[in-house]
């Protein structure tokens, strides 16, 4: 399942260890996983904007609190997931509502009070999206926030997928699922926009998780919608509704609301339909 969380961890464990003694009096952060600093956004359309908090472990979390206009007003986030009472996963779903830069910053609200501001992210609202260093010389997975997944019940044959952009020209390698109740043979897949198959590649082992990697990576370029599904026979498969309702941008990848797809009918086709904004943890992975 995503490995957004474990990201999370991973940043706010080097912010606390890079942070000395300047903030040894107050460990509570805020670390914002989405949307990557420097990303575009339009205005009316819906941004996700998502994290983890983390304080002290002694310390119970009671709030996190956003803030899109330099501390002026803030607001409260969803909850997603208590770790334990020190570390919550947490999303925001912002509108923009006019254009311009929009800087996001959090707090941790606990008993003693609000916590000091962590790290900001930039939107360019109407802008042009400023490309942020990633190393993807490897690959680079699709991370995205916590959701509980469900499988889903459903045994026709379908398939299921995630329509994305990158954000500067490279590979796409393959993808990374989570799967339901259906263990047996599937069929990975990679479209273009106007439905062109640009790649496929059977997979048939009964792990819970896949990477999968087609037998040639195929370039991507900026400015182009792609869908990255797989087949299943026999449904089975993972979701989670309530997911991509707003663009979710972590670099290299752009998600627009709306993003999970799906097409039934023996033997699949480039899917198209989408059903309450759901996710069925197909998730893209990319070199460049």
């Amino acid at each position: 399942m995503p490995r957004l969380s474990r990201l999370l961890v991973a940043t706010a464990a080097v912010t606390l260890v890079l942070s000395g003694t300047a903030h040894a009096q107050d460990d509570r952060r805020v670390v914002i996983g989405t949307p990557t600093t420097g990303a575009a956004a339009e205005v009316g359309v819906p941004v996700l904007v998502t994290g983890l908090s983390i304080t002290p472990t002694t310390v119970a979390i009671t709030a996190t609190e956003l803030t899109f206009d330099g501390g002026a007003t803030w607001v409260t986030a969803e909850v997603l997931r208590d770790h334990d009472p020190s570390r919550v996963d947490w999303r925001y779903v912002y509108t923009p509502e006019q254009a311009g830069d929009v800087v996001v910053a959090g707090r941790v609200v606990t008993a003693s009070g609000a916590g000091p501001t962590g790290v900001p992210a930039v939107i360019h609202v109407d802008g042009a999206a400023v490309a942020q260093p990633v190393d993807c010389a490897t690959r680079c997975e699709l991370g995205t926030y916590y959701k509980e997944a469900v499988d889903d019940p459903d045994q026709s044959p379908v398939e299921v997928g995630t329509r994305f952009r990158v954000d500067r020209p490279g590979q796409l390698l393959g993808a990374s699922l989570g799967r339901g109740s259906y263990r047996g043979p599937i069929t990975l897949r990679l479209w273009s926009e106007t439905g062109v198959l640009l790649a496929e590649t059977p997979w048939d082992h009964p792990g819970l998780m896949a990477q999968i990697d087609f037998p040639t990576p195929v370039p991507v370029e900026p400015g182009h919608d792609y869908v990255v599904s797989y087949y299943t026979p026999q449904g089975g498969y993972a979701t989670s509704e309530d997911f991509f309702v707003g663009t979710l941008v972590r670099a290299p990848f752009i998600v627009p609301p709306g993003a999970g797809v799906y097409h039934y009918g023996d033997g699949g086709g480039f899917p198209t339909e989408t059903w309450h904004d759901s996710t069925y943890w197909v998730l893209p992975e990319f070199r460049g």
